[in-house]
């Protein structure tokens, strides 16, 4: 597909603002700054009128100063509110959000209505964005803007890592907290302001939060959801100016947004450990095995008490019906032999059966006696008991098992 001059101006400028935009998100993310980014974009609307109607006219990089202004305004007026009264930031967000973009809409008003160069200035596109009316000099301006905040990051990385994750204990080590986030609040601001013209006022927020969103869905490594993020970033760009071109009566704005969701959905469905399918399997797996390890220690409960074979009937008496959950699983495994009604442990069983069943008696036990630790956090039916617990703690957990007659071991069987 060959790609018209225009299209390829704005094609740059939006996978150049999406990666930018998921970079800066990941962060608002993480501090859990991510509505301030809604009521940043909101801000700024009153700066870009305010600017129009100093100026008088169009101009890309004074429109967006203006913004900056009342956006950096925005933000401090947040702070301030959180910081010296007893509003909470989330209230403190949505007044700020609600009283700059209500002055915002009353200037667009008025330009419109009082002003002959209002309707070609196109103010009101920076309420949803017009990604088409881009040129080269506003993707100039994005991309040298994207480029300064993005070197900013990388030279200030692993201190806005350590906010992110932990700011109580960046201040005890003496890092400047306080400034450290002016920086991100800033970074916040300039992001929101250069993708004002592309997706606008509104829509500008989900270009922040959404790929970053994605992005944490599948890792747990900052560094990697970054990549992630701007790579989502990127996608979303790309596919929406593409969409937008090739359907003229599709906004770009709103379908790089709907792109982005699209991302998210498929993240939350796909993304590994996570992700609403990895997790269905992973449960799945878990309710398995427990049932299995459920199936073995009975057998070898009933080894214990001198009954070798089992059948339909002690199934009954114990699960509730005349085939548990587990036991084809058992079977396949090798760890069980029969059919037809009865069914035994084979020898590689048996070991099987000791192993689960010892895992089992020493947290049980443990749990009883000392529950040092959270109850919640604890697999009874797991085997790596020695993997949490201190190796003398488990020694003498065997001991006293041992010493009640409840270990499990061969020699313990009757013959």
């Amino acid at each position: 597909m060959t790609l018209e001059y225009n299209t390829l101006i704005v094609l740059v400028g939006t996978v150049a603002l999406g990666m930018t935009a998921g970079i800066v998100g990941c962060l608002a993310l993480l501090r859990r700054r991510a509505l301030l980014g809604d009521a940043l974009s909101h801000a700024t609307l009153p700066g870009i009128c305010l600017a129009f109607i100093l100026l008088g006219q169009r101009d890309f990089p004074f429109l967006l100063g203006g913004a900056l202004v009342t956006g950096l305004l925005g933000v401090t007026t947040v702070a301030v509110l959180t910081r010296w009264t007893r509003i909470k930031e989330d209230t403190a967000t949505g007044l700020v959000l609600s009283l700059f973009f209500g002055v915002g809409i009353t200037l667009s008003s008025y330009i419109q209505n009082h002003s002959t160069t209002g309707a070609q200035a196109g103010i009101d596109s920076f309420i949803l964005g017009k990604t088409a009316g881009m040129v080269l000099g506003d993707l100039y301006f994005i991309g040298g803007t994207a480029i300064a905040v993005l070197l900013v990051i990388v030279l200030f990385y692993k201190e806005l890592k350590l906010l992110s994750f932990d700011s109580a204990f960046a201040a005890v080590e003496g890092w400047p907290v306080l400034r450290l986030d002016l920086l991100f609040l800033l970074l916040l601001t300039v992001t929101t302001v250069i993708g004002l013209p592309a997706v606008g006022v509104v829509l500008m927020v989900a270009l922040l939060v959404i790929p970053a969103a994605a992005a944490r869905l599948w890792t747990q490594r900052l560094g990697t959801m970054m990549a992630l993020s701007a790579l989502f970033g990127a996608i979303t760009g790309a596919v929406g100016t593409l969409l937008s071109t090739s359907y003229p009566n599709l906004p770009a704005g709103p379908v790089i947004v709907l792109a982005a969701a699209g991302i998210f959905v498929v993240s939350v469905l796909a993304a590994p450990h996570r992700g609403v399918i990895a997790r269905t399997l992973s449960l799945r797996q878990m309710r398995r095995r427990r049932e299995r390890r459920k199936l073995l220690v009975f057998f070898f409960e009933r080894r214990e008490q001198g009954q070798s074979i089992l059948d339909t009937g002690d199934f009954e008496k114990a699960f509730g019906g005349p085939q548990p959950r587990g036991l084809s699983d058992v079977m396949r495994d090798g760890w069980v032999s029969g059919g037809e009604g009865s069914w035994e442990l084979t020898e590689q069983g048996l070991d099987r059966a000791m192993e689960v069943t010892r895992a089992h008696r020493l947290w049980v036990h443990y749990l009883l006696t000392e529950a040092e630790i959270d109850r919640d956090l604890v697999d009874p039916d797991t085997d790596t008991i020695e993997a949490i617990l201190p190796a003398e703690v488990v020694a003498r957990l065997q001991r006293e098992l041992r010493a009640d007659g409840r270990f499990p071991e061969r020699s313990a069987l009757p013959c």
